[in-house]
């Protein structure tokens, strides 16, 4: 008899941290209103899963131990992985990740580590947020070979706006709010950004520049999360820029690009807070403004250096089922 499962997972925004975590450093991630969906068909005993990806227009025939293919297909590999360990499972697989997408090109919000925690709660059949996070986490390190921090992970599991803070046996996972007055305003730099060849660069770093400075900047801009401190965050926020800045310049690597700097730039020029966010190299940046006519200010100086303002909030559910 075949089972039917579904769930969905929001996407996710490094508001700080990002980088900063792989060096032990606390991040704050919020949880945003693009939702991966995830539909499961399983039959009785192991076999090849077809996993269909509405996003990509294509079907790929996964056998269990195989290698992990790319996109969709491969995050809900590595969830079956996780979650239903080396047998596998049997059936098919549908994954809807178009709201993350603008035409072929990626936005940044999190596709992967929100098909991950869709996957991992449908095929455990709960939204359980410990037991989804847990699976989810070792999805993810299937996923990008142990590299990633699993704080994106943590955010769409979780929801809403969260510290997470690296430690042995999986990281710390505790619920934030922006502090009062503050807004959170996302731009996209119209390129996506190439993740997984970062992770391999910063992996090849016997000491990355400037990763004192970064994670002691990330550490004190998450307490200024934890206090309700609206002034002190917007200040390492800005801060955090620019050490993300002269991290891309001293690596090699292209952190912050032409296109982040204008974003970074223009939301500066009207009184706001920006950085990117997220591993860089494209994909999305962030604002904090302090009112709401400071983040249309922010929108509009944004859309005159072509950068596209993205309509999102804060998700507060986290995965859920159905």
């Amino acid at each position: 008899m075949t089972s039917v499962t579904t769930a969905r997972a929001p996407g996710k925004l490094f508001v700080t941290g990002e980088w900063a975590v792989l060096c032990g450093a606390p991040a704050v991630v919020a949880a945003v209103d693009r939702h991966a969906e995830v539909r499961l068909e399983i039959e009785p005993g192991a076999g090849p899963l077809t996993i269909e990806s509405l996003a990509e227009g294509r079907s790929t025939v996964a056998e269990a131990a195989a290698p992990l293919p790319g996109g969709d297909a491969g995050a809900v590999l590595a969830a079956v992985r996780a979650a239903a360990g080396p047998s596998g499972v049997r059936g098919r697989a549908t994954v809807d990740t178009r709201p993350f997408l603008v035409g072929e090109r990626k936005l940044g919000l999190g596709r992967s580590a929100a098909t991950l925690a869709a996957a991992v709660a449908a095929l455990l059949r709960t939204d359980d947020r410990d037991h989804v996070r847990e699976t989810a986490l070792a999805a993810n390190a299937i996923f990008q070979d142990g590299r990633g921090s699993g704080a994106d992970v943590a955010a769409c599991v979780h929801g809403g706006l969260v510290e997470v803070r690296p430690r042995s046996g999986g990281p710390a996972v505790a619920e934030r709010r922006l502090p009062a007055g503050l807004h959170l305003i996302a731009g996209w730099t119209g390129t996506a950004a190439p993740t997984t060849p970062l992770l391999d660069r910063f992996a090849a770093l016997a000491a990355p520049p400037v990763a004192g400075e970064l994670a002691a900047a990330a550490a004190e801009a998450a307490d200024a999360v934890a206090n309700g401190d609206a002034d002190r965050l917007l200040e390492l926020v800005d801060r955090l820029g620019g050490l993300l800045t002269r991290f891309g310049e001293e690596t090699g690597m292209p952190i912050v690009t032409p296109a982040l700097h204008r974003l970074m730039a223009a939301a500066g020029r009207v009184g706001a807070a920006a950085k990117p966010s997220g591993a860089g190299a494209g994909d999305c940046g962030i604002a904090l403004a302090t009112s709401a006519a400071q983040a249309a200010a922010v929108r509009a100086a944004w859309v005159d250096e072509g950068i596209l303002p993205l309509p999102i909030t804060l998700a507060t559910d986290g995965v859920r089922l159905g």
